[in-house]
């Protein structure tokens, strides 16, 4: 299968969510992703930041920056790379690449056995996956590969492929779960 056309079917479908459908999605997938047990061990999680037709996670970042629960860093690009950075509050966010909410703190979070939600545009059952073509976060994984991540995808159910699979790269490196709002693969 063409990632490009995947990628352009999957951004096609996000798009045509109606605002309810949306908020009702984005409410379930939540609820899935609070309810994970593995949360409970993580000190640090790196989330990324939603962006234009994205599963929202602006509500779980905020949830987890509540006093006593989790510390949380979101990525910041710079050229070809990507650093996680610590905020305290979603106000520390401003436009950065791609007109995407950014860290303004300047000091990259380095800590291992964290947890990282990763986004994607496709995903398969065995954890395949298609992000939009920068390898952002392919690149990370592999620099930091002796730090224990635990990696988790978010996404809305019809981004999962049920019967087809997502042909993967040697560098592609895959989620260790899928959280949707219907389901966790």
């Amino acid at each position: 299968m063409d990632k490009n056309i995947l990628r352009e079917r999957m951004k096609k479908l996000r798009a045509g969510l109606s605002i309810y459908e949306r908020e009702q999605r984005n409410q379930y997938l939540y609820n899935n992703f609070m309810a994970l047990k593995i949360l409970e061990k993580a000190k640090w999680i790196y989330m990324f930041v939603s962006y234009g037709t994205e599963a929202d996670t602006l509500k779980i970042i905020e949830a987890l920056l509540k006093p006593g629960h989790k510390k949380v860093a979101v990525p910041r690009i710079s050229g070809k790379e990507m650093e996680f950075y610590a905020i305290s509050r979603t106000d520390d966010l401003k436009p950065g690449y791609r007109g995407i909410l950014e860290p303004v703190s300047s000091t990259p979070v380095l800590e291992s056995n964290v947890i990282m939600v990763m986004p994607g545009l496709a995903f398969d059952v065995c954890h395949g996956r298609i992000g939009y073509g920068g390898g952002y976060y392919d690149r990370y994984l592999c620099r930091h590969k002796n730090d224990n991540i635990y990696k988790i995808a978010l996404a809305y159910d019809f981004q999962v492929l049920k019967t087809e699979k997502i042909a993967a790269e040697p560098h592609d490196i895959r989620p260790d779960i899928i959280v949707t709002d219907k389901s966790i693969y």
